[in-house]
């Protein structure tokens, strides 16, 4: 596994690992008492969704959560990683986090392709996820699984796979970020400890797919205010029908 304290650019070796295995590990992209912080922020959250609250649950929306949040966007660490993947234009579909609390089971295989991509899947990515760890990474606390290479195959695995032979169990300390290919074979592991394991998701696909989330209709007034021109691109402000010419012709309607 190719692992670094702080990804500043990109370089061959592991470019050619992320290519190939569909995935790449970066070391202490977030600090040590960063990672305490996001951890308790999100756990707060997540006590506030009482009706979302089960063995592994997601709390949505960060984005307009507090501009701690979306900070993280265009991280340097992390954007030429996406900018290979998808494309200098690459479009924000989520960011979300994911806790996976004791007792939660292995969850099933799936890849991050919208279900009417058609087999087989494409050469090239259409997705890629990155996983901001905020607890070190288990086999034994719900440390995601993957089976590298699976991109390659160009295909969705059967929807009740729960177990694969040449899976692995990521194994990393708090604040590393988990980046890999959209398409990889993937899923969530068990929690076998008596601690939640906490994380942020950071989804993002090519700009002419449909993202998750509507954020040109529904980013908060803040974000929006404080948005840059890149990160107004990211959302998918750049993409969106632009307005007819002035003078705008007469509407005709059937």
């Amino acid at each position: 596994m190719i692992e670094q304290e702080q990804a500043a650019g990109l370089n061959r070796q592991q470019q050619e690992y992320l290519d190939v295995q569909g995935y790449l590990l970066l070391e202490g992209v977030l600090s040590p008492s960063e990672a305490v912080q996001y951890r308790q922020q999100l756990l707060a959250l997540a006590a506030q969704e009482p009706g979302r609250i089960n063995p592994t649950q997601h709390v949505r929306w960060l984005v307009n959560k507090g501009a701690d949040y979306r900070k993280l966007l265009l991280h340097p660490a992390v954007d030429p990683w996406f900018r290979h993947l998808l494309g200098d234009d690459y479009a924000l579909s989520t960011l979300t986090s994911n806790v996976v609390r004791p007792g939660a089971p292995d969850g099933r295989y799936h890849t991050d392709f919208q279900d009417r991509v058609p087999e087989p899947l494409p050469e090239f990515p259409l997705t890629a996820n990155s996983l901001w760890l905020l607890d070190e990474f288990t086999p034994e606390n719900g440390g995601t699984r993957l089976v590298p290479g699976s991109h390659r195959w160009r295909r969705r695995p059967p929807p009740d796979l729960a177990v694969h032979p040449d899976e692995i169990r990521i194994a990393a300390p708090a604040g590393s970020v988990l980046l890999f290919n959209g398409g990889v074979w993937h899923s969530s592991g068990a929690n076998t400890t008596d601690r939640e394991r906490v994380c942020l998701i950071c989804f993002c696909l090519r700009s002419f797919m449909k993202p998750q989330f509507d954020f040109v209709h529904y980013l908060s007034d803040e974000a929006y205010a404080e948005a840059t021109p890149e990160l107004k691109r990211l959302y998918g402000f750049t993409a969106w029908p632009q307005p007819v010419d002035e003078p705008a012709a007469p509407k005709r309607r059937l």
